[in-house]
């Protein structure tokens, strides 16, 4: 305490560890707090269409290509013209987005719980098998042999 007393500089930077110690708990209190944004958010009744309507056809996507022609996976994207095409890639935020969906649906009352949990652990299945370096997932792979696709990196 005598040496922080006696050195200025030293005193200064003690009071500001100090005080962020000891506010910390109520600026912990203060960002956890629940934003409760539902309560205050008016939307639309046209926009709630709109928006249900956007989810459904997401859900669309994802219901009809994750097969098992794909080992349950999402293809990257469906090519409408000049011929359809399902693109035999995916990535690691293709598969998150498509948990999420899974996730989403049930919420929506779109598939039951069982068809949920079905999907959600054979997409986990599949991944477990996947090639990976140092536990990390590459960028890119071949949805019908799950190989990494070239250039090999990890985003």
């Amino acid at each position: 305490a005598i040496p922080v007393v006696a050195d200025s500089t030293g005193a200064f930077v003690a009071f500001f560890f100090a005080l962020f110690w000891i506010g910390s708990p109520a600026f912990a209190f203060f960002i956890s707090r629940s934003a409760e944004t539902e309560d205050r958010l008016r939307i639309s009744a046209a926009d709630i269409h709109a928006l249900r309507t956007i989810a459904r056809r997401t859900w669309h996507y994802f219901e009809t290509f994750v097969t098992a022609e794909h080992h349950n996976l999402p293809p990257d994207n469906f090519q409408e013209s000049p011929a359809p095409v399902v693109a035999p890639r995916t990535s690691p935020t293709n598969i998150g987005v498509y948990l999420l969906s899974v996730v989403s649906a049930r919420d929506f009352g779109w598939i039951s719980l069982s068809d949920a949990t079905t999907r959600i652990d054979a997409t986990m299945s599949t991944i477990e098998s996947m090639p990976r370096e140092r536990g990390h997932l590459f960028n890119w792979y071949d949805t019908t042999t799950l190989k990494p696709l070239y250039p090999l990196y990890i985003s």
